[in-house]
């Protein structure tokens, strides 16, 4: 156990760590939140495009 060893006090010392040696288990992360439903919204209809019989002569 020597400086290689992250859970020694030489070890800490060694790497700059200053954590602690022996932490314990973390504790259980809290339930998350159902998700609300989103509405669904109705689309209005797309416009058709013109079609060359109904479009403006250009000249």
């Amino acid at each position: 156990m020597g400086k290689g060893d992250k859970r020694t006090k030489r070890g800490k010392l060694f790497r700059g760590s200053h954590g602690k040696t022996h932490p314990g288990t973390p504790p259980p992360a809290p339930p998350k939140p159902e998700p609300k439903p989103t509405p669904v919204k109705a689309r209005a209809p797309r416009s058709q495009p013109a079609t060359p019989s109904e479009a403006p002569p250009t000249e």
